[in-house]
């Protein structure tokens, strides 16, 4: 099991106030949901990482209400990883290589699924 550690905001404090409401907002961890795709990859799971950090900001989305770059320990070695949020999460779904049949399922269950 991954043990969380918080990334220091090297002083970026423009949101101090309401950060604990951003970050609640951050569901998802990259590494889960790579794995969920079954995509052990690193280049691919950077490739996907980028272009949906590209996405937004293309669409000038704030980068850290979806974004957050976090450290988690797995008793021996610390990793990189992200916390994502709802979007953040879609964005790298369908982001990633249809090639993987997981992956190819994931974006297919995102166009079939109903408005709300």
């Amino acid at each position: 099991m991954l043990q969380l550690i918080n990334h220091p905001d090297n002083g970026i404090e423009e949101y101090n106030h309401f950060k604990w409401y951003f970050e609640a907002r951050l569901h998802y961890f990259v590494s889960e949901i790579m794995e969920m795709l079954n995509i052990d990859d690193d280049m691919e799971i950077e490739a996907s990482l980028t272009r949906a950090i590209q996405t937004c900001g293309t669409l000038q989305l704030a980068f850290n209400l979806n974004f957050k770059r976090v450290y988690r320990c797995d008793g021996q070695h610390v990793k990189t990883d992200w916390k994502l949020s709802s979007l953040a999460c879609y964005l790298i779904i369908i982001n990633c290589n249809p090639c993987y049949e997981r992956v190819a399922k994931a974006q297919l269950y995102f166009v079939m699924r109903k408005p709300s």
